[in-house]
């Protein structure tokens, strides 16, 4: 009888001589227990490089979460570095801007006081003007043709409860950059009031 030493060297032979053949036969044999079909190295790497460019396509999805990109990131990014933190991706959290979800599309906004004041709109300071030309009568400028836009003008209370009141807007003969808005109370009379004026185009 040999010594218990050599009994536990043949059976460590037997194991790894088993596991080689296993190793081989994975490349040539059949993949499944019923052989209903057999895999070569070429299938695997072609599935593989499926996946990595699967993987590739969700990860850009998800950075594409966190809006807004600009197109310096675009083009540098190809998603092979995996999700990114928002706080990496300039401008994410603030949404999608119009032209990102309608190419070609622009939106203007501006909020005006009862005496004509601009108190908030979408551009810098001095982008946009308003002019009270009357009692619930105001003219906004928009400095570029609106006309083939669409306009909505209704009323803007900065502070609730405010007062309730209706305003309509129409545009301007000859003057394609300009909106007139008229303001009422609820008794449909002129009225100063606050409003906002939204532009779509």
């Amino acid at each position: 009888m040999a010594p218990p030493k050599t009994w536990l060297g043949v059976t460590c032979g037997l194991a790894i001589g088993l596991g080689a053949v296993a190793a081989v036969g994975v490349t040539t044999q059949n993949a499944s227990a019923a052989s209903t079909f057999t895999v070569t190295p070429q299938q695997l790497q072609i599935n593989q490089n499926i996946s990595s460019a699967a993987v590739k396509r969700s990860n850009r999805a998800l950075n594409y979460l966190a809006p807004i990109r600009t197109t310096q990131t675009d083009a540098a990014d190809d998603g092979s570095n995996g999700v990114k933190a928002l706080n990496s991706i300039p401008g994410s959290g603030t949404g999608w801007a119009v032209g990102q979800l309608a190419p070609g599309q622009k939106q203007y906004w501006i909020n005006v006081g009862p005496t004509g004041t601009i108190t908030a709109q979408s551009g810098p300071s001095g982008t946009f003007t308003a002019t009270r030309a009357g009692l619930g009568d105001y003219v906004v400028d928009f400095k570029t043709p609106i006309t083939a836009c669409s306009v909505t003008a209704s009323p803007f209370t900065p502070t609730p409860p405010g007062t309730l009141s209706f305003a309509f807007s129409t545009g301007v003969v000859n003057q394609p950059t300009q909106v007139n808005v008229r303001t009422l109370n609820t008794a449909q009379a002129a009225a100063d009031s606050t409003f906002t004026v939204q532009v779509l185009c």
